[in-house]
């Protein structure tokens, strides 16, 4: 190979040598139909979405699929006849909330039985619950002890979904042989007791002696709280004719341990009451009831003594 003695210089280009080369026209690019219904992201040469892509039929392969042994939880079933007693205590509830409810004071299952045997009212054929008032007293608070329904509020305030504590602030104690049956006009009866507290009973309370009794739910200042919040507690009310002294109206209260009884007789009583009033106060002091607060007053609601 031989090298040539000199280099030839390199020549920048004339004129001459620049010649445009021709430029082609291009047209315009009509999206047709078909071209519209084409995915930009295939023209862009983008990713295609997860949630756009293609549908595939491979199938996912279960959770079962795997080897070793498979622990499953058993089905549990509907407690049809749980469901069917809410509903029913829901239905009974509605019940008791639809409007004031006065029941008829219960009465002891001897008296009843006895009663109904001879086909006497509530007062009975015989004439009157007991031979004297303290007893018949005694008989209709039998009669509200052994009562199915109260069963029911005693076990609501076990519960603590009621105020009914005694003085060592503890809930009654609940009898369970008398709670009623799932259901029953019983437990119908105790929640209207319970939401609304009303009984009433009319009849002869000893021998010739016509009466009512009407106990229901009230509240007021405990007078141990003087300005505190009020207290739930319980007002019985008597209306009696008695013989010698004509109608007499007797309102029992008690607000947490106060207890508190007015005495309203007519104008014709109203002398004969008032000379024996110390003589009301001494028995009172004799049973150990000296903090019960008795007063004596007219009709009109001024106080005789």
């Amino acid at each position: 190979m031989q090298i040539p003695p000199t280099i030839p210089k390199a020549a920048a280009p004339g004129p001459q040598d620049l010649k445009p080369e021709p430029v082609a026209r291009i047209a315009p690019v009509v999206m047709n139909d078909a071209a519209s219904r084409i995915d930009p992201s295939v023209i862009l040469k983008t990713p295609v979405p997860v949630s756009q892509g293609p549908r595939t039929t491979q199938s996912v392969r279960p959770a079962t699929d795997q080897t070793g042994t498979i622990y499953t939880s058993p089905e549990i079933g509907p407690d049809t006849e749980a469901a069917a007693h809410i509903a029913t205590l829901m239905s009974q509830l509605g019940k008791a909330d639809s409007g004031t409810h006065v029941l008829r004071w219960p009465l002891p299952r001897e008296v009843a039985q006895q009663q109904q045997s001879q086909g006497g009212s509530q007062a009975g054929s015989s004439g009157g619950l007991a031979s004297n008032p303290k007893e018949a007293l005694s008989v209709l608070k039998q009669g509200l002890d052994q009562s199915p329904m109260l069963a029911v509020a005693n076990f609501a305030s076990a519960l603590g979904l009621t105020q009914g504590k005694d003085k060592t602030n503890k809930p009654p104690a609940v009898s369970l042989q008398a709670v009623p049956a799932r259901g029953s006009q019983e437990v119908q009866d105790g929640l209207n007791l319970l939401m609304h507290g009303q009984l009433m009973w009319e009849g002869q309370l000893t021998q010739g002696v016509q009466a009512k009794i009407y106990r229901e739910d009230t509240y007021g200042e405990d007078p141990k709280n003087p300005g505190g919040p009020l207290v739930k507690g319980t007002q019985i009310s008597i209306e009696a004719e008695l013989p010698t002294v004509g109608m007499v109206r007797i309102r029992g209260m008690q607000i947490a341990d106060s207890v508190s009884v007015v005495i309203s007789p007519e104008q014709q009583a109203q002398a004969v009451l008032s000379q024996n009033f110390q003589e009301l106060k001494d028995h009172l002091v004799s049973a150990q009831l000296e903090s019960v607060r008795v007063r004596l007053q007219n009709t009109a609601g001024e106080l005789l003594a």
